[in-house]
């Protein structure tokens, strides 16, 4: 299977999702119809980019208020994944920040 065809598989995954993710408040239904419409990999890829960072400032945020990390290392993680990165030691890192709250 071709990087394409698996991402284009990873993509269809996450539309699936996509009900189960608004009803559990992992996202907003405006969220998921901006996913729905995305014309092109790239609106798509920058649709998940910015639920990504929206999930993931809250955390990075007390993160360096309780010492935990720098601004600069919050402010790196956020680029990552506005650019469309989202490699496992980030999400394990973030994991392991805790609760948003």
């Amino acid at each position: 299977m071709t990087e394409s065809q698996k991402e284009a598989k990873r993509r269809a995954r996450l539309v699936e999702r996509l009900d189960k993710m608004v009803t559990s408040g992992r996202m907003t239904e405006a969220e998921a119809a901006r996913i729905r419409a995305a014309g092109d990999t790239a609106e798509f890829d920058a649709a998940v980019g910015e639920i990504r960072v929206r999930h993931a400032t809250p955390r990075l945020a007390a993160a360096v208020e309780q010492g935990k990390m720098t601004q600069v290392d919050a402010d790196t993680a956020v680029e990552q994944l506005r650019a469309g990165e989202h490699p496992r030691s980030l999400r394990a890192h973030l994991r392991g920040l805790g609760s948003r709250h």
